[in-house]
């Protein structure tokens, strides 16, 4: 979340020359009021207020309908220089002609919205009914005009599409996607949508739309045969149901035209009726149009991946068509060739223009409304504004086919939620967060009309996450209409201004643990977990500034927010119809500043992280209380309405004012007026004195404290410097040291007491399985045990022991144990007395072999070698098994296993 260095700067509050762009003036009163112009009041304007806008650091405010153009760098640098030079007055006298410049347009109606194009090149200007579009001069200009004023051309967009007799203005809006960002689109109350493709070299752009669609019409529509054009100024207009359930509050585009987005986010144009349905029109795209570099390689990724693999419900025909209409689609597209951008001159940073497909048609079919998945009923909404985050762009699908390590360049910056966030503010401050599971993606009407319901695509749906609120429902008023706005470091944050103030948001604390789930290939129990994270979604919010404390009014403009090397992050917003500025310097994120990417919008570590030391950069010292800067009182300032008292007397009683004071009626009613004129601004006066006395005395009080704070911490640091002498308690540092040192051996022994019990009892609790090694060695031992001490009882069998090792015993019970180690030693010692006779016979009994004829020949018969070998292995097979039988023994030994062997 980001900390708040400072409010609203000196060089903005009076009397610094800064102050000038935002205070009225006579002169422009009156040239408003000669105009035709006339404040409205509370009641008269239902909608959005957008009277700040910026290109950079350049600044376009509406002061008295009069559009004020200036550069806040270079007012900031200014008021440096006269601080830092103690001339003020040659200052001001140089810079007096150059702290704005007034773009003169001939517009007579309040000016409600301020809008500048992407390449800033043009300005469009809104009417509660008119839209108008100047083209702005360069920055350069500023300089080098001498007068105070500067005319620009100004071209009156649809003069018979918005008119007075028409419907009001809901949203203002330019194409991501258009080319050099010279596509608008305008979106009314009653519903119609209009897309204008601005050339300044063509006067009829500005005339006529390419594009007009009246969604109540294609709501209704079944197939492309169906006109979904508005209505003429000349046709009468006809009573439907649609009027009322389609009446806009506000729209918005999915995306912002960058490369980490989903491909389709960018050309979705999302509106939100005034009671909460929401709708989708996707793609909504010019004649010609500038794509991202990554958009149309993930479109056709992804129909590639879907060509590929079978449909999940064949039975689905929509689905089908939707498909196969996304293919042809696509494939024009791929059949073109496209041709760069006009000025380009880095090759491989250069985009290129296509020309909008022919098929399926331009006019995208209305998605929605969108059902919502609540559990309980849905409670009446009043809405004001829409703001809807992008999903991060899929690399797998935009990589398929290609090596693994490719796309690691793609996957450090397209981290982030891989679902669609819609954002819905209402008139009492509310904010509902809802999840776009499914996505929206292109959808055409079809060539015929659908007959079975099975050939009609499904209705969309929305996961509800939270309900966040702002705004005490003391203090709302009926005129209430917040805003969001946008902020420059992440898309998961954003701003909301109202009467109240000005709220930061974040959704970065709780984006990576629903990702972490919904690609998670476990679905036992996902329900159960998307509800936890549902529950302890705990997004981020602080109020930033405080607007009209004293007395609120629903006049606050929607705050904008700067990044720049000279302002840093600055946000700014005015009320009292532009004439009182309130600003605050916010602290950037670490995450920003240490970035690879600078140019991304989109930054998945401006999270609560990112503004504490856990990331290994290290903090900046910034322990300090903010509190906006200290602003006289407007009654300061104000002229006294005193000398101008004849001009309030009527007029058939100002001869009074000539002649001799009589004690008369009239001359009654002239004092008792005077006195209450001047009753009420000397209270005013009176009141402003005595807050300005009470902020003094707060303020010596605080000063004192902080004095206080520091005489503590000069002595720390002094103390700390030496390395010792007496502290703060009165002691040495060395004790300080000695005695800390002390409580954390202690602490240690503790600690390692504690553990060591632990260990006993959980010892002493239940007894530790044995691993896979551990039961390996229990095996060998009882196979052991059969040898040592014959074959053992069935009954005496292990309950762990597992079907082959009891297979294993009764086996060797049946055979009767033949096989032990103290049968095998005696059956070799009755074998070794057997061939010592053998042999002793038949070395020294060759007489006697020759007398036994019966056994001369078998003698004979059997060579010498061959009973030598046989003897020999014989001799061998014995040494084996006495080796074998001292191993066996030595290792009972080790064992610890007693043996009595019977000789």
């Amino acid at each position: 979340m980001p900390k708040v260095l400072s409010y609203t700067p000196a060089w903005l509050i009076r009397p610094s020359a800064g102050h000038s762009l935002f205070a009225s003036s006579k002169e422009s009163s009156l040239l408003a009021t000669r105009n035709g112009f006339k404040v409205p009041t509370n009641g008269e304007y239902q909608g959005p207020q957008r009277t700040v806008a910026c290109r950079n650091t350049e600044v376009f405010v509406v002061v008295d309908n009069q559009i004020r153009w200036s550069d806040l760098s270079m007012l900031k640098y200014d008021w440096e220089s006269s601080q830092e030079s103690r001339n003020g007055q040659d200052k001001e006298d140089r810079g007096a002609g150059q702290i704005y410049k007034t773009l003169e347009v001939p517009i007579s109606e309040q000016i409600r919205q301020l809008l500048v194009s992407p390449n800033g090149q043009f300005l469009a200007i809104a009417t509660s009914h008119t839209i108008h579009v100047a083209i702005l001069p360069s920055s350069s200009k500023f300089d080098e005009s001498a007068g105070t004023s500067i005319k620009v051309k100004t071209h009156t967009l649809g003069p018979t599409a918005h008119v007075l007799t028409r419907s009001p203005i809901a949203s203002l809006l330019w194409h991501p996607c258009g080319v050099q960002g010279s596509c608008l689109v305008t979106v009314t109350t009653e519903a119609v949508v209009r897309l204008w493709e601005l050339n300044q070299l063509n006067r009829w752009s500005f005339d006529a739309p390419t594009i007009a669609i009246d969604l109540r019409k294609l709501d209704s529509a079944t197939s492309q045969k169906d006109d979904v054009t508005p209505r003429s100024m000349s046709r009468n207009r006809g009573f439907s149901a649609d009027m009322i359930d389609l009446e806009l509050a506000s729209a918005c585009f999915g995306g912002t035209g960058a490369s980490d987005e989903s491909p389709w986010s960018a050309m979705t144009l999302w509106t939100v009726t005034t009671d909460g349905d929401v709708y989708a029109l996707c793609p909504l795209l010019p004649s010609k149009w500038q794509p991202t570099a990554t958009q149309i390689p993930s479109l056709t990724a992804i129909a590639d991946v879907r060509r590929e693999s079978p449909s999940p419900n064949p039975s689905q025909e929509a689905e089908t068509r939707i498909q196969d209409d996304q293919w042809n689609w696509l494939s024009e597209i791929d059949a073109q060739s496209p041709f760069p951008v006009a000025g380009g001159t880095d090759i491989i940073a250069q985009s290129f223009i296509y020309n909008r497909p022919d098929q399926p048609g331009p006019i995208p079919r209305l998605q929605g409304p969108f059902e919502i998945l609540a559990e309980s009923s849905v409670e009446y909404l009043e809405v004001s504004d829409i703001r809807v985050i992008a999903s991060r762009l899929d690399t797998e699908e935009l990589m398929h086919g290609e090596d693994e390590g490719s796309d690691e360049d793609l996957q450090e910056d397209t981290d982030g939620l891989s679902s669609n966030i819609v954002c819905l503010l209402t008139t009492d401050g509310k904010v509902h967060v809802y999840l776009d599971m499914d996505g929206v993606e292109g959808q055409w009407l079809p060539v015929k009309a659908p007959k079975t319901e099975s050939q009609k695509p499904g209705a969309p749906q929305l996961l509800p996450i939270e309900v966040l609120e702002t705004l005490d429902p003391d203090t709302i008023t009926e005129d209430e209409w917040p805003t969001f706005s946008h902020d420059p470091f992440s898309r998961y944050a954003f701003f909301i201004t109202h009467s109240q103030g000005i709220f930061y948001f974040s959704f970065n604390p709780w984006i990576n643990r629903l990702e972490d789930e919904l690609q998670s290939a476990t679905t036992h129990g996902a329900q159960k977990r998307l509800s936890t994270i549902r529950a302890s979604a705990n997004t981020l919010r602080e109020r930033i500034l405080r607007l009209n404390q004293d007395s609120p009014s629903p006049s606050a403009n929607a705050c904008i927010a700067i990044h720049d090397s000279d302002l840093g992050y600055f946000l700014l917003t005015s009320t009292d119809n532009n004439t009182h500025p309130h600003a605050a310097s916010l602290d950037i994120p670490k995450s920003a500043l240490f970035r690879h990417d600078p140019l991304s919008s989109f930054d998945p570590n401006t999270d609560p992280a990112a503004y504490s030391d856990d990331d290994g950069y290290p903090e900046p010292f910034t322990h300090l209380v903010t509190r906006p800067a200290y602003e006289p009182s407007p009654v300061f300032w104000q002229p006294a309405s005193l000398p101008s008292i004849a001009d309030t007397v009527p007029p058939h009683r100002r001869r009074i004012l000539k002649e001799e004071i009589r004690f008369s009626s009239a001359t009654l009613d002239i004092l008792l007026h005077t006195s209450r004129l001047v009753e009420r601004e000397t209270q005013n006066i009176q009141s402003a004195a005595a807050d300005l006395i009470n902020r003094c005395y707060y303020m010596m009080q605080e000063m004192a404290e902080q004095l206080k704070q520091v005489r503590l911490a000069a002595a720390r640091a002094e103390n700390l410097r030496h390395g010792g002498g007496i502290g703060l308690e009165g002691e040495d540092a060395n004790t300080r040291l000695e005695r800390r040192l002390e409580r954390a051996k202690q602490r240690d022994n503790s600690i390692k007491d504690r553990m060591t019990r632990l260990k006993r009892k959980v010892t002493r609790l239940e007894e530790r399985p044995l691993n896979d090694k551990e039961r390996d060695f229990e095996r060998e031992l009882r196979a052991l045990d059969k040898t040592t001490t014959g074959p053992r009882p069935e009954v005496d069998d292990d309950a762990d022991a597992d079907a082959d090792e009891k297979e294993e015993n009764r086996r060797s019970n049946e055979e009767g144990g033949g096989d032990t180690w103290w049968h095998r030693y005696d059956l070799v010692r009755h074998l070794k007395e057997e061939l010592v006779e053998a042999a002793a016979q038949v070395a020294g009994g060759k007489e006697k072999m020759e007398e036994d004829s019966e056994d001369e020949d078998v003698y004979n018969s059997v060579p010498s070698e061959v009973r030598r070998r046989k003897v020999q292995h014989v001799m061998g097979l014995l040494e084996r098994e006495s080796a074998l039988v001292e191993a066996v023994m030595g290792r009972l030994e080790r064992l610890g296993v007693g043996v009595v062997v019977a000789v």
